[in-house]
Formats: C-alpha cells, sequence, structure tokens
C-alpha cells in the first residue's frame, strides 16, 4: 500500500514535470519582436486601438482579460474563441461560460489595420494576447507584461470542449489545481490569475447559491461573510436572477491588489476565489499578493506562461485573415490538371451571353451573393424543387433571379471537357466574375475555387439568411458578421447595388407610407423621390426601376456618388450612412480604382462562405438537379 502510494506521487510528479516541459518548450517558440521585420508596428497599432476603446469604455479590460484566458483554456491559445459558429458546428462562444464575453468587436477593427498594414502575417491568437495586455495596461500607460508572439491560429472550435476545459466558478480547491496543472500552470499561477478578478463584473446566477441555498436547505455559505452576503443579496434577488455585480466592490475598475485584500476578508464573490483560502500553500501567495508590486511582477510572469498554453507555432496551424472564420481552403489553379480549360470555357460563354444580354451581370452577381448567403456557396440556389420541397429558389427574394440557362449551358460544357470534375459551385463563382469583366474585358478579381456541391436546398433558410431591402444596419452588420463578413464587406458589396434594378414594390413604401401614416422616408433625397413616384405608382406597383440611374449596366463607383447624395433605392442602402465606421467607408469607396480592388477582396471574402471542400459535399453533373448520389440517397430513404 506504502509502495502504492509513492509510485502513484511519482506518477503524478513526472505528468506535471512532462506538462510542464511541454509549455516551456512551445513557450521557447515565442519570441519578442517576432514580427519585427514583416510587421514593426503591429503592438503600436495593436496598443493604439484598444487604447481608444478602453477610454470610452472602462469594462473592457475585464473583457479581453477574460476573452485570453477562454482562449488559451481550451485548445491552447490559438484564437479559437474567436470563431464563429456555423450550421452544422457549435462554436467556443456558443458554450454557456462564453455567452457573457465581449470586445470581439475590438479585435476585429485591430484585425482590419493591421491586415492593411501587413497583411496575412499577424495571427488573432496574438492580437487577442495583445489587447488583453494593452487594455489592462491603459490605466498605467505603459505595458505591464511582455507578449512573446509567434502563435498561429487553430481552425477548430466547439463548444462541448470549452464546456470540459473551463475553470467553473463553483469549483473546489482540488479541482482548480487539476485543471491548471492538465495546462501546465501551477497553484502559484492559480492563485495569481484569480487576481484577473479585481477588474470586472460577476453575474448573480453565478454564485447567489451562496446567497440562498448553498446546501440544498435554504442556507447561505459559511465561507462567506455575512455582512457581505447581505449586500449581495440587495442586488442578487434570487437564484435566478442574472444582474451583474461587481466583483470587487468599488474598485472594479482598478487593476490594483484590492481582490486579495478583499478574499482575506471572506468577500471573494465564487466559490472558486473561496476556495483559495482553504489551502495552506495557496493562502500564503494570497497574503504575499496584497503587495501591489509584488501581484504586478507575479502577474505579468504567470500571464507570460498562461499566453503559451499548447500555442500552435511554425508551420502549424494558420494566419487567419478574418478572425471569426477559418481560411479559405480554396486554391488558385484548382483544376490545372484536372481541367485546365475551365476559366477559358467559362469566360467564353459567360461573355458571349452578356454581349447580348448586358442585365445578366447584376443577375449572376446577386445570384451568386445569395448562392453563399444560403448554407454556404455550394450551389444550392441551383437545385430545382421537388413535389417534396420547395427549394431556395423559391424564396420571394429568389424569384426575380434569372440565367439559369446559361448556367446549364455552361455546365453541359464543362462537362464534355472534363466530366464529373467541376462544381456547379465554382462554376456560379466563375459566372458571376465574368460576367461582371466583361465590361472591361479583363478579370476583375481572382476566383479561387475548390468547392463542393451541396444537395439540400430550402426556400425556409433563404428567407432565414439572406439580408432585406428593409434591414437596418444592425441587423444588416450582425447578419454579415454571422457569414464572417465585416461592415467593410457590407459596404463594399453593397455596392454592387451599381448594376441592376429593383422593382418598386420593395421599396415604394419609402415614397407613399414610411411608418404607416402616408409619409415620405426622411433619409431619401426629396427630388429622387418625385422622380422614383413618376415611375412607381403606388405600393403594388412591381415596376423596375435602375437602382443606380442612367448608370444601371455600368460597373463603376457611382453607386456610392448617388448615396451621399440619399439616392440609395433601399432602405438597406440608406443604413449605410447611418453608422459612422461605414460612412466613412462609403466616402472612400467613391475613388473608383479603390472600390474595385476593395471589391475584389470582398468577393474572395464571400466566396469562400461555409464552402464544401475535399470529401464534403459532391460534384454535380447537371448545375439544376441533385447529382447522382444524393437522388440514390433520397430514393433509399423512402
Amino acid at each position: 500500500m506504502e509502495f502504492s502510494h509513492h509510485h502513484h506521487n511519482l506518477i503524478l510528479v513526472c505528468s506535471f514535470f512532462l506538462v510542464f516541459c511541454v509549455v516551456a518548450s512551445e513557450a521557447s517558440h515565442l519570441k519578442k519582436h517576432f514580427y519585427k521585420k514583416e510587421c514593426p508596428y503591429v503592438e503600436e497599432i495593436a496598443r493604439s486601438i484598444t487604447w481608444q476603446h478602453t477610454s470610452s469604455n472602462p469594462q473592457l479590460p475585464a473583457k479581453l482579460l477574460r476573452l485570453h484566458f477562454h482562449d488559451c483554456f481550451v485548445r491552447g491559445c490559438d484564437g479559437s474563441i474567436l470563431l464563429d459558429s456555423t450550421t452544422t458546428n457549435k462554436a467556443e462562444k456558443a458554450a454557456f461560460p462564453n455567452l457573457s464575453l465581449a470586445g470581439f468587436e475590438v479585435i476585429d477593427e485591430i484585425k482590419a489595420a493591421i491586415e492593411v498594414e501587413c497583411p496575412g502575417v499577424v495571427s488573432c491568437a496574438d492580437i487577442v494576447a495583445l489587447a488583453a495586455r494593452d487594455s489592462v495596461s491603459y490605466q498605467f500607460k505603459k505595458k505591464m507584461w511582455s507578449v512573446p508572439m509567434g502563435r498561429r491560429d487553430g481552425s477548430i472550435s466547439q463548444a462541448s470542449e470549452a464546456l470540459s476545459n473551463l475553470p467553473s466558478p463553483s469549483s473546489n480547491f482540488s479541482t482548480l489545481v487539476q485543471r491548471f496543472a492538465s495546462k501546465g500552470l501551477g497553484v502559484h499561477d492559480l492563485v495569481i490569475l484569480s487576481g484577473g478578478h479585481t477588474i470586472g463584473m460577476g453575474h448573480c446566477n453565478l454564485f447567489s447559491k451562496r446567497l440562498y441555498n448553498f446546501t440544498g436547505n435554504g442556507d447561505q455559505d459559511p465561507s462567506l461573510s455575512p455582512s457581505y452576503a447581505d449586500v449581495l443579496r440587495t442586488k442578487c434577488k434570487n437564484l435566478n436572477d442574472t444582474s451583474a455585480v461587481e466583483m470587487d466592490p468599488g474598485s472594479s475598475h482598478d487593476f490594483d491588489t484590492d481582490y486579495f485584500v478583499i478574499l482575506k476578508q471572506k468577500m471573494g464573490l465564487f466559490q472558486s476565489d473561496a476556495a483559495l483560502l482553504t489551502d495552506f500553500h495557496a493562502r500564503k501567495i494570497v497574503d504575499k499578493m496584497v503587495d501591489q508590486d509584488f501581484f504586478f511582477k507575479s502577474f505579468a510572469n504567470s500571464m507570460e506562461k498562461m499566453g503559451a498554453i499548447q500555442v500552435l507555432t511554425g508551420n502549424s496551424g494558420e494566419v487567419r485573415k478574418n478572425c471569426r472564420v477559418p481560411n479559405c481552403p480554396l486554391k488558385k489553379n484548382f483544376y490545372k490538371k484536372d481541367c485546365p480549360r475551365v476559366e477559358e470555357i467559362v469566360q467564353n460563354i459567360t461573355w458571349l451571353r452578356t454581349s447580348d444580354n448586358l442585365e445578366l451581370a447584376a443577375k449572376f452577381l446577386r445570384m451568386h451573393f445569395h448562392d453563399c448567403f444560403v448554407r454556404g456557396c455550394d450551389g444550392s440556389i441551383l437545385l430545382d424543387s421537388t413535389p417534396t420541397n420547395k427549394t431556395e429558389k423559391e424564396a420571394i427574394p429568389n424569384r426575380s433571379l434569372a440565367g439559369y440557362d446559361v448556367i446549364d449551358e455552361i455546365k453541359v460544357a464543362v462537362e464534355a471537357e472534363c466530366p464529373g470534375i467541376v462544381s456547379c459551385a465554382d462554376i456560379l463563382a466563375l459566372i458571376a466574375r465574368d460576367s461582371v469583366s466583361f465590361q472591361f474585358k479583363t478579370p476583375m478579381w481572382s476566383v479561387l475555387m475548390g468547392r463542393r456541391d451541396g444537395s439540400i436546398s430550402q426556400e425556409t433558410e433563404a428567407l432565414a439568411n439572406l439580408p432585406s431591402p428593409f434591414s437596418n444596419f444592425s441587423t444588416l452588420l450582425q447578419n454579415f458578421a454571422s457569414k464572417g463578413l465585416d461592415v467593410r464587406d457590407l459596404v463594399i458589396l453593397s455596392g454592387g447595388h451599381t448594376i441592376g434594378v429593383g422593382h418598386c414594390n420593395i421599396f415604394s413604401n419609402r415614397l407613399y407610407n414610411f411608418t404607416g401614416k402616408g409619409d415620405q422616408d426622411p433619409s431619401l433625397s426629396p427630388s429622387y423621390a418625385d422622380v422614383l413616384r413618376t415611375k412607381c405608382k403606388n405600393l403594388q406597383d412591381t415596376s423596375a426601376v435602375e437602382m443606380d440611374p442612367s448608370s444601371s449596366q455600368d460597373f463603376d463607383a457611382n453607386y456610392f456618388v448617388i448615396l451621399k447624395q440619399n439616392m440609395g433605392m433601399f432602405e438597406s442602402d440608406a443604413a449605410l450612412l447611418t453608422d459612422d465606421k461605414a460612412s466613412r467607408i462609403v466616402d472612400k469607396m467613391v475613388d473608383q480604382d479603390f472600390f474595385f480592388k476593395s471589391f475584389a477582396k470582398s468577393m474572395e471574402n464571400m466566396g469562400a462562405i461555409q464552402v464544401l471542400t475535399g470529401t464534403s459535399g459532391e460534384v454535380r453533373k447537371k448545375a439544376l438537379v441533385r447529382g447522382f448520389l444524393s437522388l440514390l440517397i433520397v430514393s433509399l430513404s423512402y
């Protein structure tokens, strides 16, 4: 029995030592001034934006510090906390402990600024580490700890892993020690990093059990100061109350040692705080941390250790272009071996048909957009309805789409050249590009390929996912963000309205009955409204009107010119002027060369939404019907 006990301890020590060695090895791959050559101003950019936001939002340091902590404890510090959920996967963000996280838009803004300065160089994981440090440092106007860099971004994010890895606010001491040890962190780090609770808020439902029903008998936690419990009960009315309460009363915006002072007074908010006093060694560390200089030095060391947990470095992982979505798995020259003439075939037929019908450019651009916003760019917009299923085509926003016969013609030609190789989704992406490019007789943007076709297409999903022309700015931004696109993409892609027509019934409420009182939308130019009323006689009129008056077949920057003159046709157009940042982007897009470059980039971003690649999906033989494999599966299911 004695041998067994010593043997167990030996194994435990060895396992801790192994974890420490792994973390130490990973930390050695991170370096100070990692981006010195490729992005020398990265820290300056991150600090400037973080400090700007922190100056107007004193709660931000706690948010960004917690964001970094929650990132590192799940799959290591790989930026996986930033990834958005998809239709097939709940990301870490969706896990209960992460639902109250915030600051994602600050990370997005920093990333966008750094991408302008040095595209494809700085990882989102490094940006999170910098933002956490800089937001806390704002109070002191100096760096509070070093952030060695060189992390790479992960592409996997699962809510279930967050639940199983993040320490719980109701954990006892041994559970906390075990959870930290699994990340290569010791008791010292546990106590010191808990000191981060000196800033920020806690929600009542995470600790009110300590006030009202600690052991299930309607009792109070005896380890909580009775007088402090009385104060907390005035803020947390019952067990289900979700009100926010300062974790460090009266000092929740100041990063200091007050957490350890109140902890010794039994005023730690969570059970996990109180748990630190239940261990002799941890309690001694708490006593030492009351010294502010010593705490700051210790916190700096522990943050550097935490920031090195299971980091991806070197060739592991990737550097995400957009922190919310993994990089596009699509490639240039994807069909170089199997179908080298695919782009030539698609361009020839598209240009021939567009020369006969200039309206096709707007139709195909819109079709590609509508495809990508529903289940990703998987060609599901092309699928015909069946007796048992209404497809995306049947949804009201898609009923005015056209050009399917041209897609059929191109698919037949590509199949004759290289049967079963090129997906309908890739063909649609090429047609959208080539139809717009006909005007310039040169490709206006690159189309990365490798998409596979989806076999599911439902009318209801189109209605739920497509942005509405009646949307306000916040709704539009939320819709685009759900697809991994940001405010810049929203404004730039709206520029597609420089070609094509809109139907009166979609916007005539702005002319005749905007608020239900027979009034006109005040954000619409009165003189332009007069012109529109000559074309749209009433609310039910379905006549087609140019979205870009007198220039609806020319792909140019005129949309942004008329938008600034309050001549955007839809409410969703006018909405772009209601936000300062979006409005500034509109101003920049008046420069046509800049718009074209920006549009190319945003089209590449859009064309990568939730793509099926590798062995996912299929390559349909016909564009407008399900592939053989899909039909077989459907027939077997009946």
